[in-house]
Parts: C-alpha cells; structure tokens; sequence
C-alpha cells in the first residue's frame, strides 16, 4: 500500500549521517570495459556465456552491448553463434538519458527463430499492483501538500519574523504537547491528508526509549477495537509487533538513524515556524487511527505537522506519522515496512531540507525510502522485503515503457513505484550502503543547492564517485536485468540481484528467471526519458544462430542482447 509519506517540503533529504557504509559492493565487480559503437561482449567469468562479439558458448548467461551515444540513430545487424533451441534472446533497449528518444526498432528477425509470446500475464503480480495503486496515488497527493509546505517553509527563511512573532499571532494555538506523556494520556490528532482536515481521539498506548535520547509514543485511536476492526486481542498482538519491529536499540528506528542520522535537530532553530528541540528533545508520534477505507492513505508523514499553529493551523505540532489500522488489518509487515519508508522521508525532510536546504525530485526520494525497505525492513521482520516480493516483479509486468524520472504527480504512479524501489534494490546490490548515505549527505540537488545539480546529475555523480559509469550504465544493466530476468545466482558480474554483505547487513537474492514472461508494453506514448522497452524471442528446433537484422538504436541509447 502506499506510504504517503511525503517527499517533504519541497526540497528533502540534506545532510548528515552515521553508520558504516562498508566498501561499496560493486567496487571489485564491476564489469569489463565495452567499447561504444561496437556490439560486444559484457561479462567475463564462469557464469559468462558470451565468448567474442558473434559467439555464445552454449552454456551460461551471454550478454552484449551496443552504446549509441552519437547524436543520432545507429542501425545494426545482430548474429551470434553457439545457440541452440530453446534458448531465449532478449533485446533490453535502455534510454538513460534525461530526453525522450526515437523509437528502438527490432529490426527483422531470421527464419532460424522464432518470436516468444508471453507466456503468462504475472496475475497474481498485477492483481497486487492495482490493489496498491489507490493507495500509491494518494501517496503522491500527500507528496504534493508537501512541496506546498515546503515552498512556504522556504519563503519563511527570507522574512524577519521571529518565533516570539509567531507565537504572538495566536499565544493559544502553540501550546505544545508535553514530551513523552503518559499512558493513558489522550489527545485529539488531526489527520491532513483529506481537503478538510479530520480530528481524532487517540490515547497512549506505550512509550518507547530510543538510543537518541528520543521517546516513540504510540497513540491508539479507541475506534479500532469498538467498531470491530479488530478484536482486543488481535489488536494487541498486531500491535506488539510494529512496536517490537521499531522500538528499541536494535530496532528499525534506531538502525535508521544510526544509517541517515536523527530525525530532528538543532538545525530547526533557524526557522520561527517549525517546533523545536527545547526544552527536551521531540517525541517520534506513530498515531494509528481508524480511518475509513475511502481515505486510501496506508501511512503518510506530513511535514505540516512540523510547523507551529500560528504558521499552519492544522498542524498537530508535532513528529507524527499516522497509520491507518485498515491496512495493518490488511498485511501487518507491510504497514511496519510502510512506518520504516516513512520514516526515512521523516530523516529526510530534517536531514535535508531543513539542514541542507536542498531537495530531491520526487523519483529521488521516493528511491531513497524504498532502499530503507530493501535495507533495514528486512533485518527487523525476518526477511521480509516489499521490494523485491512487490516492487520488482511489479516493474517486470509492467512491460517497460515507464519513465523512472516523470513521476506522475496525482495518478498512475504503482509503475513509478516498481521502477523506482527495483533500481534502489539494484544500486543497493552494487554499492552497498554508500550511495544509499551519500543521496544523504552529498547530493546537493534541488531549489537551494549550492552548486546546483538535477536529482538526475546527482545521482549519476554519485555513481561515478563510487566506481560506476554512471546513471546510463546502471540503469542499462538494471533493464538487462529485469526483462532479461536473470537469476538469482549465476549471473555475471555487474548483472542481477545477487545476495550481497552491505555493512551489518545481508541483502537478499532475487530471482527473476521463475517469474512468468512479461510481454512488452506499447510505445505509444514514444520512447520517453529513463525508460525501457525489449524484444524476446526463442531459438527454433534445429538452428544455431541468433540472427536479427537491421535493428535500430536510438540516439543515447544503449541495447542489451542477453542469451541464456
């Protein structure tokens, strides 16, 4: 379900960190040198099939490439010997670049093959996607209330109005709510996500130490029993878990901010509107209401909630997240999973945008607190990993044709999802935890950065200083990956989704060669920018070669040929 989290204020994620990234786990695999221009071979080693620029081994995975980074189309004949019948030969066409493109063509296949239907239309993969696509909508509506609110937190900085100003507006509406209060203790929360905010009642349920000084309050709004949501006792147990999973100093919040740093600071003093670390340190709210199912919201973090009444007047004052006991009803990990991507937009906003002043695109973000998902949610729920169970089968259903960069702003965005939690996962497997903490603490891009960098520059910066190609090239190997749909061990160097040491933590393999074929998604809206579209086809009985001719790469565009 979504996390509407909010890729906060209009300009997220800045500074600060903490943890051990460990080496970078592509450092000492990544793969051989290619040569642009020229289709060619693009693994070594025993899993490795290719054997020159015409030749396929016969066994193992055989990948090749093809860089047109010319201005303009490049058309190429494609013959490869060694194949045999039954093997599969996928073109994976990857536009890594920030501007549309030509149409890829496949050009014309020989009689020696023959082109694969989809086998199958991953049902059980889309069913999930569009009982998430709701919710993954009202995300990005959460999201959009942010940038409104970051955009008048900005405009704050400029002015001459001091808190004593504010609070002087309305002396009643700045009351605070006192730190770590009681058990038992109730208040009203208001839920901001609908156009006319929402009031709940909600006591506290338990209060939890985290190895930053902080409190977590858990707030339970009565009506999650009494309207039979839940029985008292399933609730209970429901709610022992999330708290197990999150509290504590081996737990996911604590991990968090050992990774990206704390929720909150002294940096807060540097703008009259928002709540401060004074005199004691905030509390971390998780508000779990009983909100209708016509709401959609799974769980947001609103960065509202950060600023003073006297500047926001539905603000609740506080560090809030807010969960809705439907979706915990629904599927208990993801709601944890979900409390874990919204908090990494929590760090994010403090760490960022207001540290930093600087912002990612919404892609960006929305990449950074999947990466939490496919990092830290696993290590605290046994396993479990919402990204590759979820997201990245739901990429490869898609079909391709889902441009990483255009995020939908209202709608449609599930397929926005799936690209963007499977590359994190992907860059996650390459790097380990370095570009997860340097999106952090070294990505200046967004309204206030200093030099100025698009997401896309920064994350492509980023790859490089870590020993990659680049954006294109991992972004290319990410799409070879997917609709070549490799397996979970056995692939070449700088391919798949391998299992990987990242620091303290294991990174789980995925595999995608059990997964039904997906059949590729029209073009019809063109060859956008950061998307991916491929050819598939099967050797027929008898023949050895893979022969396809006349295929056209567009300009800034890189083809893979993957046979196995």
């Amino acid at each position: 379900m979504k996390y509407l989290f909010a890729t906060i204020f209009c300009w997220m994620l800045a500074s600060c960190g903490g943890g051990s990234s460990g080496s970078p786990a592509a450092s000492s695999t990544l793969p051989v040198s290619y040569t642009a221009g020229l289709l060619s071979p693009d693994c070594t080693g025993a899993s490795c099939g290719a054997v020159n620029a015409n030749t396929y081994s016969g066994t193992g995975i055989g990948i090749w490439r093809y860089d047109n980074t010319s201005g303009a189309a490049s058309t190429i004949d494609i013959s490869i010997a060694g194949v045999t019948a039954g093997k599969s030969a996928t073109l994976v066409f990857s536009n890594g670049s920030e501007a549309a493109a030509t149409l890829p063509v496949p050009g014309v296949l020989a009689s020696s093959v023959t082109s694969s239907p989809a086998l199958a239309d991953l049902a059980g993969v889309a069913s999930a996607v569009s009982a998430h696509q709701g919710q993954d909508d009202a995300h990005a509506r959460m999201l959009e209330k942010n940038r409104v609110v970051s955009a008048g937190l900005m405009h704050a900085r400029s002015t001459a109005k001091t808190a004593a100003d504010l609070m002087g507006m309305n002396p009643a509406a700045t009351a605070r709510l006192s730190f770590s209060p009681a058990v038992g203790t109730s208040r009203s929360w208001i839920d901001n996500f609908p156009a006319t905010p929402v009031a709940y009642t909600a006591s506290v349920q338990l209060v939890c130490p985290l190895p930053s000084g902080r409190n977590v309050v858990w707030w339970v709004d009565p009506a999650i029993v009494s309207s039979g949501q839940f029985t008292a006792a399933a609730w209970s147990a429901a709610l022992g878990r999330m708290q197990a999973s999150y509290c504590g100093g081996a737990g996911g919040l604590a991990q968090l901010n050992t990774l990206l740093g704390d929720v909150w600071g002294s940096a807060a003093s540097g703008y009259a509107s928002l709540i401060q670390d004074a005199p004691a340190l905030q509390d971390v709210n998780v508000v779990l209401l009983n909100a209708p199912a016509s709401s959609q919201w799974a769980g947001y973090f609103f960065g509202g909630d950060t600023q003073l009444k006297a500047a926001f007047p539905s603000s609740n004052q506080a560090l809030a997240f807010f969960i809705n006991a439907g979706q915990v009803k629904f599927d208990l990990n993801f709601s944890i999973s979900t409390l874990l991507h919204e908090s990494t937009h929590m760090v994010n906003f403090y760490q960022r945008a207001v540290a930093r002043h600087v912002i990612h695109d919404t892609w960006l973000e929305e990449t950074t607190a999947m990466m939490t998902e496919d990092i830290v949610v696993p290590a605290v729920l046994g396993g479990y990993n919402k990204v590759t169970s979820d997201r990245l089968p739901g990429y490869l259903n898609t079909g391709g044709n889902v441009s990483y960069i255009d995020w939908p702003a209202l709608a449609d965005s599930s397929p926005n999802y799936a690209i963007g939690g499977g590359f994190g996962a992907f860059l996650d497997r390459r790097y380990g935890l370095s570009i997860y903490q340097q999106l952090l603490t070294s990505c200046s891009d967004g309204i206030s950065a200093t030099p100025a960098l698009t997401s896309y520059g920064c994350l492509d910066a980023l790859i490089k200083a870590n020993g990659g190609a680049g954006f294109s090239d991992e972004f290319a190997r990410f799409g070879a990956t997917v609709f070549g749909q490799l397996p979970g061990v056995g692939t070449p160097a700088g391919y798949g989704y391998p299992a990987t040491a990242a620091g303290a933590y294991t990174l789980q393999a995925a595999d995608l060669s059990r997964s039904a074929r997906a059949s590729p998604a029209p073009l019809a809206a063109g060859y956008r920018a950061t998307s991916h579209t491929f050819q598939r086809d099967i050797l027929a009985t008898g023949k050895t070669s893979y022969v396809r001719s006349g295929v056209v790469v567009p300009a800034n565009t890189t083809l893979m040929v993957l046979i196995q």
